[in-house]
Parts: C-alpha cells; structure tokens; sequence
C-alpha cells in the first residue's frame, strides 16, 4: 500500500533495522549541490548575488544546506558554479575555511539546465579508475530544508530514494511525482498529470554507486544529442525508470522544506522559521 511509505512507518523501519543498516564512512555518498543558474526570477534580489548566496532567517541558503551536509556526516562535496560563480567560491571559503569543497565550472549556464550542470560533476563522482564508488546525495542550491531531513534520509536502508513532499497542494509549478502502491516512482516531472500526483520532488535526491554510474551513462548520451543541454536532469530520472530501475518516493512532510523560485517563496521562508 501507499501508506507503507509514510514517513512515521518509514522511522519505524529504520528504526528496526538500524543495527543492520548503519553506514560507515566509506558508504557515504558524495554530495553534489547545483548553483550555477541566474534565477532572473529573483531579480532584482538576483542582480548582484546568486539566488543560494540568498539569506532566509540571516543565514545564506547555501550555508544552511553545506552545515546541514556537513552535520550529517557526509564530508566530499562538490559545487557546480556559473553566475557569479567567484562570489560563491569567495562566500564559502571565508564560511567553511577548514573543509576542502571542490568548484566545478558551468561556463555555459546561460544556455544550459541542471541536466547538464550535473554531468560537468562527473569527475567528482568518478574515482582514479573512472569508476563510480560512492552514491551521491544531490541538492538544487535554492532549498531551505529542516536539519532533521537528512539524517533521516542517510539512515534509510533503502537506496535510490527521491525526497517528497506529499502533504498540501500541489501546482503546475512544481516537479512531480506518481508513485504506485509500493511507492515506486512512475513519473516525474513538470508533465505529471495533477490528478495523479503523489507528491512534489523537492531536490533532494540519494543514489547508490550503481544507479550514479547509469545516471551519467544517460546525462552523457543526452547531451551529446543535444536534448540533454537544455533539460532538467529528472528527465534522465524518467529515463531511468523506463529503463527498470527503481526509484522510491519518500515522504518528508514531517519536516520542513521550501524551494526558493520567487520573491513570495523567499517571503513565505522567513515566515516557516525552518531549524
């Protein structure tokens, strides 16, 4: 049934298996975070900062996500830059002095998506022998999301999992998700029919060595026909999903989240007060 992926039965499961499931530090994935858009949506608030350099409560969105990464105990993070991409680099280096962040460069942002921002991330995930050996835990850099979340979701025993929101309404906007009964994605994206949505992604994702390994097989092959410049990287997702992989949908509207598009969203994050 749906309801097995609800979040109390999922903490309850973890909870179950905990002893069986702890991860190790060499199971930890490696974090990629995307921030290399312009969000002209913003402006003028975009005009002279990046949409993550974007403060929420007095502290920057990027900020937040990195010490929230950090907290969870995951240490090898990589951020993929382009507009005003030096800000970003100056920002957290004087913020995170001591943690050895890795910048990779989206010279194209302008005429590019995050489908192709992810691929430049490639050689990040990649170890000497141009093999994938740890998962990744991927974020869009425009999130504001409750410190609670990711321990929840690194201790899920589960692997391939997509972070959702499945409590309130949901919108054209938003990127979403139909689930089946055993809380399997079949659908995701902008395309997911209203009447059939389970839930709204919110850009946080977790994916074994072996699904990070075909997820770039996929980015690769659609950029290089093109199509994949210009796309959202859940267009490989679907890809991947019509290709027999399983992805699950895991609730989390036990905690606070928020994606930042707008100047309503940014006013409605300040009034969430998320910790």
């Amino acid at each position: 049934m749906r309801t097995y992926w609800n979040h109390g039965l999922l903490i309850e499961m973890i909870n179950d298996q905990s002893q069986n499931h702890l991860i190790t530090k060499s199971q930890l994935p490696r974090c990629v975070i995307l921030a290399a858009g312009a969000s002209t949506r913003l402006r003028p608030l975009t005009d002279s900062k990046p949409k993550c350099l974007l403060e929420v409560g007095g502290k920057a969105l990027l900020e937040r996500t990195i010490e929230n990464v950090l907290d969870a105990g995951v240490k090898e993070i990589a951020i993929v830059i382009g507009y005003r991409g030096e800000m970003i680099r100056e920002f957290v280096k004087r913020h995170f002095p001591h943690i050895h962040i890795r910048f990779i460069l989206n010279p194209d942002y302008t005429k590019t998506n995050n489908a192709y921002s992810l691929l430049l991330a490639r050689r990040f995930l990649e170890n000497k022998e141009g093999n994938v050996s740890s998962g990744l835990i991927l974020f869009d850099s425009d999130i504001l999301f409750s410190s609670k979340l990711l321990p929840l979701f690194l201790s899920n025993p589960l692997q391939d999992c997509v972070a959702v929101r499945v409590s309130g309404k949901h919108s054209e906007e938003e990127i979403r998700v139909k689930a089946d009964g055993y809380g399997n994605i079949v659908l995701i994206g902008k395309e997911t029919p209203l009447n059939e949505t389970y839930g709204e992604s919110i850009g946080i994702e977790v994916f074994s060595a072996e699904t990070t390994t075909h997820l770039i097989t996929i980015l690769e092959r659609r950029v290089r026909s093109g199509v994949g410049r210009t796309e959202f990287y859940e267009a490989s997702f679907q890809e991947m999903i019509n290709h027999g992989t399983q992805l699950k949908a895991i609730d989390v509207s036990a905690f606070p989240a928020i994606e930042i598009d707008t100047v309503e969203d940014l006013q409605l994050a300040e009034r969430m007060n998320i910790v």
